[in-house]
């Protein structure tokens, strides 16, 4: 990982209850005045004053306005996280179609449960590149966890890392797009259905789960 700028590690992390919930309250400001102006128009004395703190106040945890963009992402980062370990643990039995599709679920779930912060976060709130490598690489090592139970149905020859690899960058950039810009008049349930479809035959499995009918909105 690379080290950090000096004005990223001067950033202060929040220990007591009340910095945590000072910390929560700035950035559910931030995602306010992004989804009523964009990113561009963001200020860190617009932003002390809708959070209601002082600007100093605002310094001590967020040196300027790009760490607090950092720390949206990171904060997205964690709850995607938490969904797909307990998407994990809770297909830790099941059947390889049937973690796939909990797992696809599972990246549903992080992205349409704000579907506008999502997109603002991926297109306009700038990040730390590392951020996003340190992220794909816990995905891939969770993913290549939980299907190792299941490698025997990949045959003998099967790169359990590559398969890894593919999966879960195959369910992080498509679970992403298929609720954010899937072609219009297709349904959430289809376009679900397509990427499941597509991950089992990569994996060499057909599939039972039937595809919901052409036209289906």
């Amino acid at each position: 990982m690379k080290a950090k700028s000096k004005k990223a590690a001067s950033r202060r992390a929040p220990v007591q209850e009340r910095s945590q919930l000072t910390v929560e309250a700035i950035l559910d400001t931030v995602i306010k005045l992004l989804k009523r102006r964009g990113a561009s128009s963001i200020t860190t004395n617009r932003i002390a004053e809708a959070a209601g703190v002082s600007i100093g106040s605002l310094y001590q945890y967020f040196p300027n306005k790009r760490a607090i963009f950092v720390a949206l992402h990171e904060r997205h980062i964690a709850q995607v996280d938490r969904i797909m370990e307990r998407r994990m643990a809770e297909s830790a039995e099941s059947t390889l179609e049937e973690l796939i599709s909990s797992l696809i679920d599972g990246m549903i779930e992080a992205h349409a449960t704000d579907p506008e912060l999502s997109a603002l976060l991926q297109a306009e709130v700038p990040h730390r590149a590392d951020g996003t490598r340190d992220f794909s690489v816990r995905l891939h090592g969770a993913f290549r966890k939980a299907l190792a139970p299941h490698a025997r149905e990949f045959g003998s020859r099967t790169d359990l890392d590559m398969r890894a690899f593919f999966v879960s960058n195959m369910i992080d950039a498509l679970g992403h797009a298929i609720v954010l810009r899937r072609p219009s008049g297709s349904s959430l349930s289809r376009a679900r259905a397509e990427l499941l479809r597509a991950i089992l035959a990569y994996l060499g499995q057909n599939g039972s789960s039937p595809l919901p009918g052409l036209g289906v909105s």
